[in-house]
């Protein structure tokens, strides 16, 4: 079979949308397995038989009017790459379809090459997914049998590899992540991901166990910081849904990976913990869990202390302020370009959260106390 029977049909019903004719689209034996009349399929197709055949770049067919006679059309091979792959028929008079016969069969060639390129792009998605499982999580791995597959999959297992996880929390809309079986929602994710990582050559992707992984190979913390940001936005606003994660400390090389894998899941798990939509990387997590040790009455006593005066919207901004700057370490830059704003708005905000708090991020103690009231839960934070 060159294309899927879902792809063909998908192509046999978008061609009657345009034409209003039946559609028919044969295989290379002349079986019709693919029809916009569902009784055809399966059948043997004389007018396809008789192109493969002989060769013929275009059939006519006159209508049998005899009982169980063919009807009129006409038939057209399929080419890819010089070779034909099968034929498309449309059944009406030859004199309806002239006009579009031409136009239509190189419509169809486009269609099913592409259909034909998605399929191998989702063979190659598979296969990797089964090796990055592999890599992962088997338990008697050899390194040099993984740099072999890794090569013929071009996946450098050598290379320096950060390690992503990412995790779509409740959907805001409810039903919406039951929608659709678990293989088709994480087509979808793919298809949201994909984009952002055409700028980050031989990156990877996979979904297990309802986990998005992201490997990025031999990149610095802030590249993979501000592309995993752009992705955790585009699913937050594709299923309107809180999207948190965890990112490992640093790149590591071969079955290292699997430490790498353990700290972005023990940082994502801690994310998850904070009310998520936000990004939280493994050498951050130890302030996480001083903050979740500090008793609840002194936690209160250190949020009313920071926040004193503030209004629930100041709150909220020098939150996320405060978090955004020990995320990328103080960089004002990798804040601005995450922000999608000019420096001078970072340096704004920055300013602004002493002239409110009369802490400064920029003063080592200050920048402790804003950050430990920041992790603060809200249900704290009103108290």
């Amino acid at each position: 079979m060159f294309i899927s029977e879902a792809a063909a049909l998908s192509i046999v019903r978008e061609m009657k949308e345009i034409t209003g004719h039946d559609i028919n689209i044969m295989d290379g034996t002349g079986t019709i397995f693919a029809s916009t009349d569902p009784g055809r399929v399966g059948q043997r197709h004389e007018g396809a038989c008789q192109i493969l055949s002989q060769k013929l770049p275009r059939l006519t067919v006159q209508e049998d009017r005899r009982p169980g006679g063919i009807r009129p059309g006409v038939n057209l091979p399929i080419q890819l790459d010089g070779a034909t792959v099968g034929i498309i028929d449309i059944t009406r008079t030859p004199e309806e379809v002239d006009s579009l016969g031409a136009i239509l069969k190189r419509m169809t060639e486009i269609m099913v090459r592409d259909a034909r390129r998605q399929a191998q792009e989702d063979l190659l998605d598979s296969a990797r997914q089964c090796f990055i499982e592999r890599w992962l999580f088997s338990e008697e791995p050899d390194q040099a049998e993984l740099e072999l597959r890794g090569n013929m999959l071009g996946i450098d297992v050598t290379a320096r590899w950060t390690v992503v996880i990412l995790e779509v929390l409740e959907s805001l809309s409810p039903g919406q992540a039951d929608a659709s079986p678990q293989e088709m929602r994480n087509a979808l994710f793919l298809k949201h991901i994909r984009p952002y990582l055409s700028s980050h050559p031989n990156s990877l992707c996979a979904v297990i166990n309802q986990r998005i992984l992201l490997l990025f190979p031999d990149r610095n913390r802030y590249e993979v910081l501000a592309c995993v940001n752009q992705i955790r936005r585009e699913l937050e606003g594709a299923y309107q849904a809180a999207v948190c994660g965890g990112m490992s400390a640093e790149g590591r090389r071969g079955l290292e990976i699997r430490r790498c894998y353990q700290e972005a899941r023990t940082a994502s798990q801690t994310a998850r913990t904070d009310g998520g939509r936000r990004i939280l990387r493994y050498d951050e997590v130890s302030l996480e869990f001083l903050a979740d040790s500090i008793a609840p009455d002194i936690r209160r006593d250190l949020v009313s202390l920071v926040f004193s005066g503030c209004t629930p919207e100041e709150r909220e901004s020098i939150r996320s302020t405060v978090l955004l700057y020990f995320q990328y370490h103080g960089d004002v830059k990798q804040m601005a370009d995450a922000l999608y704003v000019h420096k001078n708005t970072v340096h704004y905000h920055l300013q602004r959260i002493q002239a409110l708090t009369g802490y400064s991020v920029r003063d080592p103690r200050g920048s402790v106390l804003l950050y430990l009231a920041c992790l603060s839960s809200p249900q704290e934070e009103g108290g």
